[in-house]
């Protein structure tokens, strides 16, 4: 067992009396699991009892790498390689920004960037045969252009990367020379190659993907929800929207008025529910079922859609909750070298189901 496959260790106070425990590999169960990494983990993915993740440099360990947990069997897979273990060595760069899990699938997007220019690149691999293979690269130049800084950067960029279940899809865009898009395209990955379904700009960004389906927070506000085929289904103007999340038949929008407006699918355009949030510093919206869940600084909230009941599912002892998703397995959060897993069970038992 190598470092990042250490037993799991007693979670931090603030899950109120959970006990961690290693359960028996197969077995489902009720405990939550922490896992302490020697790097930063800067990107996350969830699809059922699978956590993918990506840690960062660090001096003692001085290489990037992609794994998966499988929380079920207790298993961890690295599957990146050579050119995704260089993603932090760049100076302006934001290595592994983005991340997704879609069944043995996994997909994630390296930035490399200097002053004057800012590189992105799609890689995949499967975990049946892990091999980090490279699909697309894109870039751009500007006289002020580093990394993923969207002013006065003119040229491609890649962005938007939501999996779920054998969904896999992701945006192409062009920006002009004051960083303005000009054109887009909404993408899905089939098998080693990427497939074009929807074209323009109301096609950026990609926020959530579920049972075949694509939600996309566009630059004006309004979501756009999309098949895999890239057929627009519906759209939704909420009045501010933050972040978007999509179950299912639920569009779960997080608004700048700190609410969450649900929308049911195929419903008219006004929200079927609103509920308020709280907590300071909001952000890593995701649902599941009647579930939503976001983070607020170092605390995780879970959000009952049908009751409004929100009650604090997870806590850091240090630091702010960075990224959180959840799935059908549980939910899973991370802040800077701690991912924790809380199963599902856990989750409805706090909020009710």
């Amino acid at each position: 067992m190598g470092r990042l496959q250490k037993a799991f260790l007693v979670l931090a106070a603030g899950l109120s009396g959970l006990v961690l425990v290693a359960g028996a590999a197969g077995k489902t169960t009720t405990t939550a699991k922490v896992r302490s990494v020697q790097g930063p983990i800067e990107a996350l993915a969830l699809d059922g009892s699978r956590i993918a993740y990506d840690v960062g440099y660090t001096t003692a360990r001085a290489n990037n790498r992609v794994l998966v947990w499988d929380v079920r069997t207790g298993k961890t897979t690295r599957v990146s390689g050579k050119k995704t273990a260089a993603a932090d060595n760049s100076s302006t760069g934001a290595g592994v920004f983005d991340l997704a899990i879609a069944g043995s699938r996994v997909a994630w997007m390296v930035n490399l960037g200097g002053n004057l220019e800012g590189d992105d690149y799609l890689f995949t691999s499967t975990l049946t045969k892990p091999k980090e293979r490279q699909l697309a690269s894109d870039i751009r130049y500007g006289d002020n252009c580093p990394g993923r800084s969207q002013a006065l950067c003119a040229g491609q960029w890649l962005g938007g990367l939501v999996g779920s279940g054998n969904l896999i899809a992701l945006n192409r865009w062009t920006t002009d020379n004051n960083g303005t898009p000009t054109d887009g395209e909404l993408d899905v990955l089939s098998g080693t190659q990427l497939t074009q379904v929807a074209t323009g700009t109301d096609t950026v960004e990609a926020a959530s993907a579920d049972r075949g389906r694509v939600a996309v927070l566009r630059l004006d506000g309004t979501v756009g929800l999309y098949s895999a085929a890239g057929t627009l289904l519906r759209t939704v103007s909420p009045p501010s929207a933050v972040s978007v999340a999509w179950s299912g038949h639920a569009l779960v929008v997080l608004t700048k008025a700190r609410t969450l407006e649900l929308y049911y699918s195929p419903s008219g355009g006004d929200p079927a529910r609103t509920c308020p949030v709280h907590g300071q510093e909001l952000g890593n919206l995701d649902v599941q079922g009647n579930i939503a869940i976001y983070s607020a600084g170092p605390l995780v909230h879970a959000l009952n859609l049908g009751s409004c009941k929100d009650h604090v599912v997870g806590k850091l002892s240090r630091g702010d909750v960075a990224l959180a998703h959840i799935d059908s397995a549980g939910l899973a959060y991370a802040g800077n070298k701690t991912l924790v897993f809380v199963p599902f069970k856990r989750v409805v038992a706090a909020v009710g189901g």
